[in-house]
């Protein structure tokens, strides 16, 4: 992605007015409907962090991505099809003076065209909107100082400001970008990490669908993660998040209260295992906190729920490079949750404690069905190879497939989705295939495709097999 300094002028002078357009207050380009696009998001936001310009003394950087995405599916609780095409820019610049001082910022533009009535809001039919994606600076101080000193300092650290992409743990608690501060502080075996962040006014409110409330959301999050890394082959964690709640709703409601507060203490471990090639992640996470219950404007009740995510992964070292995995997902449900276990409206009966986990973070649990980690177990199997790995053009081409089988934690209480209203336990399971192709240095290409067959949780009219198909380029310059 480095470019000679005469090109990056020019392209700097191209860059400018699309950054000065992205400052318009961003909106949420994906509505709640579109579950399974997050997946689909989450992919496309790892390939581009992952591409951030190389670290060197002395430089300034610049560059971009044009993205294509079609997403085809089943909205089953409205009974018809949706098709969306997503088309976005994004144009980044970066600058790094010898380590010590490093500033980064990019901007995105997208467009979001339905098709006739398919978009979920309603209105024309097409979104178009900007923002800011990222935009941040870090000061390394133990950089600077081994400058001055020509020696390593034996402390780390480094603080770093702005617009970020947060996580914490293994990111099934938080996984989100935030306006935020961070401080990381290194000494010898430990990695110390603190946080103190703010949410993007216009960010959906992933933990309440409640309609005055589910396209924004003001939360405030405060977080710290201790990191050993003297095991070598391990990575052992505990870290704490507090959420201050002040989302307010839109219109007001004077007989609801929205205030979701919450704290969430995890441990856990990722690293490798037995085997050189079997790599594995474990996370596990209590949640306390109060919230307001369904039809209550004053007084909150009590949080007490939990987290548990297991994964194992192993690789064989051969030619097409296959690869195997497995995944157990628990997060604790509520039997008096009313209808969902993701709203306020709808939520929590009021004057109990409320058993059902909810939290911020990130899981890939089937674009088709894509529940919440709330009142389930999800058991997941997955394998994908590089089958034309020894042809240079398809080098970089991986097919892959998962199943998922879902189970409630609690009969009588709900998921996400409210359609569930039978007492049964089964929810059902979904076959998933993909492609993820990148065809040159510059060019990546990805399809997906799912389908889900609801179980014996539904009722009748909810027994339709639900499908999902998303397909999308990327392409840098």
């Amino acid at each position: 992605m480095k470019r000679s300094a005469k090109r990056v002028r020019g392209i700097c002078w191209r860059v400018l007015p699309l950054f000065a357009v992205a400052a318009i207050s961003a909106a949420p380009a994906l509505g709640q409907d579109l579950n399974g696009a997050r997946v689909y998001s989450e992919q496309l936001r790892v390939k581009l962090d992952e591409q951030l310009p190389e670290a060197r003394e002395m430089g300034f950087d610049a560059g971009g991505w044009f993205s294509f995405a079609l997403f085809s599916y089943d909205d089953e609780p409205s009974r018809r099809d949706r098709t969306l095409r997503q088309y976005q820019i994004r144009t980044w610049a970066s600058m790094n003076l010898r380590g010590v001082h490093r500033a980064y910022v990019r901007g995105l533009l997208n467009w979001d065209c339905w098709n006739s009535g398919d978009n979920p809001a309603g209105g024309r039919g097409d979104d178009f909107d900007g923002e800011i994606e990222r935009a941040w600076y870090q000061f390394d101080l133990g950089r600077w100082l081994q400058h001055r000193t020509g020696q390593k300092p034996p402390v780390g650290f480094k603080f770093k400001i702005g617009r970020q992409f947060a996580t914490i743990g293994t990111a099934l608690t938080l996984s989100m970008p935030l306006d935020m501060i961070r401080f990381d502080v290194a000494l010898r075996d430990w990695q110390f990490m603190a946080m103190l962040g703010q949410t993007i006014r216009d960010s959906n409110n992933v933990v309440d669908n409640s309609s005055r409330v589910a396209g924004h959301q003001d939360r405030c999050f405060f977080g710290f993660e201790l990191v050993y890394t003297g095991f070598g082959q391990h990575r052992p964690f505990v870290y704490y998040l507090d959420n201050q709640d002040n989302t307010r709703p839109d219109p007001p409601d004077p007989t609801q209260g929205y205030e979701y507060t919450s704290r969430y203490v995890g441990i856990g471990s990722e690293g490798t295992v037995l085997l050189p090639d079997l790599r594995y992640r474990a996370e596990v996470v209590g949640e306390s906190g109060k919230r307001y219950s369904d039809g209550i404007a004053a007084g909150r009740d009590h949080i007490c729920a939990m987290a548990v995510d297991v994964m194992l992964e192993y690789l064989f070292r051969r030619p097409t490079r296959p690869k195997v995995m497995v995944e157990y997902l628990y997060g604790s449900g509520d039997s008096d949750h009313v209808s969902t276990a993701t709203s306020t409206v709808g939520g929590n009966w009021p004057g109990t404690r409320d058993t059902n986990f909810n939290a911020f973070g990130f899981r890939d649990t089937g674009i088709a069905f894509a529940p919440r980690i709330s009142n389930i177990h999800i058991y997941v199997l997955g394998t994908s190879f590089f089958p034309l790995e020894h042809i240079e053009l398809f080098k970089k081409m991986e097919i892959g497939s998962k199943v998922f089988f879902y189970h409630k934690a609690r009969a009588s209480g709900p998921i996400g989705d409210s359609s569930t209203d039978n007492r049964g336990k089964w929810l059902g399971w979904e076959w998933d295939i993909y492609c993820n192709w990148r065809v040159t240095s510059d060019l990546a290409w990805t399809i997906r495709y799912g389908a889900f067959q609801p179980g014996s949780a539904y009722d009748g009219q909810g027994q339709s097999c639900r499908q999902y198909l998303y397909t999308g380029i990327t392409l840098s310059f």
